[in-house]
């Protein structure tokens, strides 16, 4: 009982905390997670392959896929991991098989663009900042401006 009092009153806490923010420092600490998770790929994945999208989104490709890529406008089926960013997978906080259409919002757009390019069958470690996740908004037990990063292994593609 004890506990879970503690844990509320910490995310209490954090949520109150990011809230008084102002959006200068939330994008600020944003560009720092960024930074963190550019280092945390070149000192993790070296040698792997790394796509990095327009906006700077991660994706650390752990099996190739074949066939053509995904793109938007495609509907996906795909199976999933989400974990908190803590120089590396932390806190899972959800899993499952979605069906998709990449490009419509229904994805984080981190994910949404991270997944752009997959092939099937390709397996990857998708990883973007607060930004492209949930932002200044609490999902669950992921409090506000938390970066994340996703394994997701692409089962389809429905073009």
């Amino acid at each position: 009982m004890k506990l879970s009092v503690l844990i509320f009153a910490s995310l209490a806490i954090a949520i109150v905390s990011v809230s008084a923010c102002t959006l200068e420092d939330k994008i600020s600490l944003c560009v720092t997670q960024e930074e963190n998770i550019e280092s945390y790929i070149a000192n993790k994945y070296a040698d792997s392959t790394v796509v990095v999208s327009e906006h700077g989104i991660s994706r650390v490709v752990m099996v190739h896929g074949i066939g053509n890529p995904a793109q938007a406008g495609d509907s996906v089926l795909f199976s999933y991991q989400g974990y908190t960013f803590e120089n590396g997978p932390g806190n899972q906080f959800a899993e499952g098989t979605v069906k998709s259409r990449l490009g419509n919002g229904s994805l984080l757009s981190g994910l949404d663009e991270g997944m752009a390019g997959m092939m099937r069958g390709e397996e990857a470690y998708i990883i973007f900042s607060a930004r492209y996740g949930f932002f200044d908004q609490a999902a669950g037990s992921v409090v506000p401006m938390t970066p994340l990063i996703y394994y997701v292994k692409l089962e389809d593609i429905y073009k």
